[in-house]
């Protein structure tokens, strides 16, 4: 086949352009950019073969070759509104350069005009001219709206306006686009056996899955370091085509697109030096099958490395080609990077790329030094080749889970159901993967409504999810399986604890499987001492300020957990004054760059690699319950609900070494109310009628034993079975509890199906969108100096260079409760600017409205009453 630059008015069209720097072509002519596309979006199905094996399980049963032949087909065509005077005015040089002719239009109309929006209405449009019968649209609209959506902007879909231009130019435009469909039809369907007027099956996962692998083949084939600009119309297009795919080879490679996983999985190949235990021995006998897994196990016990093992046996399997790790909090999603980043060279032999992704991953030390690795540097093969993070995967947000494993915050999964722009980017990187989801338990209401939209979506795409909790409700189980299809299987090992249980995948049929795998597991019991001390407001009395300082010295490391920032901050003052010994304070009212110092120092101070045995207090919020390894040897904690309970304990002890005399059995205080009045945590945790029959256990059971108190409590908790002399106001309060956590729920589902306005994704988007949560005010300290905003290290906000404005102001904000927008300054832009003047404690001090705040590196951000 060959073409003839006379013949073709596609050749008059330009499909990137940039300014005259030096040398070389300054545009690139559509045709060849549209083929640059589908190069990539070639070679990677072709070499990618789990990615192939995710589209033909979302395609019911179409042939493999056809499928392929409509993917290309559509790719190609993402451009088809460039085939439009308007766009070709963008670049009004350019394009009166390829046709003098283009003269005759109206230039004012390129500055808006969206190609996106204007290509799906000619394809519609001119559905006869490019082989299509016109009432065949339902059939090509989920593949259409796919590729024309590629730019994250949403399209318009009723008629767009005639150009302002001659009819000679209008119709030049329909012509080059009449004909370059046919030439696509004829490289890429008329091969595959499609005839003129065929269409695809209507199959609307495939189209959306299509959109972010779409926009992503685009990203790449954009990219002038792989493809250079050619302007000349002198290559024969399936020529250049074939040639283009040894470009696009090595675009995938080099931004860390792809890699092959290992051959073979499991715990002896990923964990070579651990002796499996408990339910890592049993992570080589589940089903090597897309499904749900749920493992419920014990703090502690192993899950983390039993999830990787399976998940690892079905990269193996061509049934995933990357792994996503979601976590409940930036500081779990840290710790968990330095483990993932130890097993990703033997996840990946050819060397794996880890991306971290969260609101503040670009300042994690890890992270920076994955990227740097990634610089000037060969990949390794082998067993030892390994992690880091490629250049491209770093560049953007949107690229999260697009390398081989994504580490994460679980607000960053949640927005690919979400509606942010490029939201298809993300989910398309989602469906594709292994899902492992951390701390299933942790999170509320709102949040498990979109979590549920992403179960959903992740069975219909035919992929996998891995769920790990040490407390989990059986009602939320069955909730969990409900969603994947399947009705949870309640019989005599439904109750048992550690378990595992699985539920296949049969794709979009909607009957996942009708049974659920199970596999119990017996541990060796453990026991910890609870005491439950009365006290006003839940605080301890001074005798037990006296205990705490006394173990201290006595070496052993002791942590104070309080439900409420503010009366951790008074405790550790107190402390402070009164021990003469290392006070460490942990929460989340810090400025980032302060949080991220103070996260270090905890993690070395009572972690499980800690150096010395000095004697140490830890004050501290929920922010130490989930997922952080941590080991001490006294815990005191404020009552919470029994879950959150049991996951403080798992800190408790938590590794075999040598306790401080008289600390070594695992003992823990609960301090709870001395009346049935809950105060202020109520507004942490809303549902009183949890902390009372938490509390009533504590009471009646000095010695908890584990891990039969895992079920047995929660269910006790959780159950919907009255209890008896439950107060009528406790029983009244949870239901009015429960009814607003339905309407939660309820608002997460209709925001996930919403057809609405496209957001951009800003971490204050992010933050408005997936949790339901207090702390959603993003706080700036400032100093004003002259008028301008500096921040408390004397930095001027409008000194800083633009590129750099967002980093700095995320280093610096503060995440502080809703409420409190009332005693701060205006918004701007999302931002409280809170202006503030040193004081004579080394900290700064804001007296606005009727409110006092406060802010010092060492105790975070503060407020009181004028």
């Amino acid at each position: 086949m060959s073409t003839s630059s006379n013949i073709m008015s596609y050749w008059d069209y330009w499909g990137k352009a940039r300014p005259s720097e030096g040398s070389g072509p300054t545009f690139h002519l559509l045709p060849y950019h549209s083929l640059d596309v589908a190069a990539v979006a070639a070679h990677w199905l072709k070499a990618d073969e789990a990615l192939m094996r995710s589209f033909l399980r979302s395609g019911d049963g179409i042939e493999e070759h056809i499928l392929k032949a409509w993917v290309l087909f559509f790719v190609a065509l993402h451009d088809l509104g460039k085939f439009d005077i308007r766009f070709q005015l963008k670049a009004r040089d350019v394009a009166l350069n390829l046709n003098p002719l283009f003269s005759e239009a109206d230039a004012s109309e390129a500055k808006d005009f969206d190609h996106g929006s204007a290509g799906l209405n000619w394809f519609i449009r001119e559905l006869p001219d490019l082989g299509f019968d016109g009432e065949v649209i339902e059939a090509l609209q989920y593949w259409m709206i796919a590729v024309f959506g590629h730019h994250g902007r949403g399209l318009y879909t009723g008629k767009i306006s005639r150009p302002g231009a001659d009819d000679a130019v209008i119709e030049h435009n329909r012509q080059a686009r009449r004909e370059w469909s046919e030439m696509l039809r004829k490289l890429f369907l008329t091969p595959g056996g499609i005839q003129r007027g065929d269409v695809p099956p209507v199959i609307p996962l495939v189209p959306e899955r299509l959109a972010g692998f779409c926009s992503v083949c685009d990203w790449l084939g954009s990219n002038t370091d792989f493809f250079p600009y050619e302007d000349k119309p002198d290559q024969d297009l399936n020529e250049y085509f074939l040639n283009r795919q040894t470009l696009a080879e090595k675009a995938l490679y080099a931004s860390g697109m792809l890699r092959s996983p290992c051959r073979t999985g499991g715990m002896n190949r990923l964990f070579p030096e651990l002796t499996a235990r408990g339910i890592q021995s049993l992570a080589d006998e589940w089903p090597k099958e897309p499904g749900l897994t749920l493992i419920e196990a014990p703090t502690g016990s192993g899950k983390t490395e039993a999830a990787l093992a399976y998940a690892s046996r079905l990269l193996a399997a061509g049934l995933a080609d990357s792994i996503i790790f979601a976590l409940p909090t930036q500081a779990t999603a840290n710790a968990m990077l330095s483990r993932l980043e130890k097993v990703a060279g033997k996840l990946f032999p050819g060397g794996g790329n880890v991306v971290l992704a969260h609101g503040q991953a670009r300042f994690n030390r890890d992270f920076i030094q994955l990227k740097d690795r990634a610089y000037g540097t060969s990949v390794q093969g082998g067993e030892e080749a390994f992690a880091q993070c490629a250049k491209w995967l770093a560049a953007s947000r949107k690229r999260v889970f697009l390398g081989q494993v994504g580490v994460c915050t679980i607000d960053q999964v949640l927005l690919s159901v979400l509606p942010i722009r490029h939201h298809f980017i993300r989910a398309f990187g989602v469906r594709k993967s292994v899902l492992i989801i951390d701390e299933i338990h942790a999170y509320d209401s709102y949040m498990n409504g979109l979590l549920d939209i992403v179960l959903k979506a992740q069975r219909m795409a035919g992929g996998s999810a891995i769920l790990l909790s040490a407390t989990l409700p059986s009602r939320r189980r069955e909730q969990l399986f409900a969603v994947w299809g399947v009705q949870s299987n309640e019989s005599e090992k439904g109750n048992a604890y550690p378990l595992v249980s699985h539920a296949g995948n049969s794709g979009q049929s909607g009957q996942s499987g009708q049974s659920i795998w199970e596999s119990p597991e017996l541990l060796e019991e453990y026991k910890v001492e609870v005491l439950c001390e009365k006290s006003e407001e839940m605080l301890p009395q001074q005798s037990l300020l006296d205990e705490i300082v006394h173990a201290a010295r006595s070496g052993a490391r002791v942590v104070v957990i309080c439900n409420l920032v503010a009366e951790a901050q008074k405790l550790a003052r107190r402390l402070r004054e009164i021990s003469g010994i290392g006070v460490d304070l942990f929460h989340s009212r810090f400025r980032f760059c302060d949080r991220q110092r103070i996260e270090a120092q905890v993690l070395s101070g009572y972690g499980k690699e800690r150096k010395n045995n000095e004697g140490r207090i830890l004050i501290a919020t929920q922010v130490v319950e989930q997922s952080l390894d941590l080991d001490f040897d006294w815990m005191i904690t404020q009552l919470c609900p029994v879950d959150l309970l049991f996951q403080r304990l798992g800190r408790l002890h938590r590794h075999s070494r040598q306790r401080p005399a008289g600390f070594e059995p695992a003992r823990c205080i609960v301090l709870v109310p001395i009346g049935e009045d809950y105060g202020r945590h109520t507004a942490i945790y809303g549902d009183i009628q949890v902390l009372w029959r938490t509390q009533k256990l504590l009471e009646r059971s000095p010695i908890i034993s584990f891990p039969g108190a895992y079920r047995e409590w929660i269910e006790a908790v959780y159950g919907d079975e009255s209890w008896p002399q439950e107060p009528e106001y406790i029983t009244m309060a949870h239901q009015t509890f429960m009814d607003s956590e339905d309407a939660k729920r309820f608002c997460a589902l209709n925001l996930g199906r919403a057809d609405a306005n496209l957001l951009a994704d800003t971490d204050g988007n992010v933050a408005a969108l997936t949790r339901d949560g207090e702390m959603s005010l993003s706080v700036i300290p400032v100093v004003m100096k002259k008028g301008r905003h500096c921040f408390l290290d004397g930095t001027a906000l409008d000194s800083i260079d633009e590129r750099e404005v967002d980093e700095a102001l995320n280093l610096q904000a503060i995440p502080a409760p809703h409420s409190w927008r009332y005693s701060l300054p205006e918004s701007e832009d999302g931002l409280y600017y809170l202006p503030m003047e040193s004081d004579s404690h080394g900290g700064w001090i804001s007296r606005i409205k009727k409110s006092t705040f406060t802010y010092h590196p060492d105790f975070g951000l503060e407020r009181g009453e004028l």
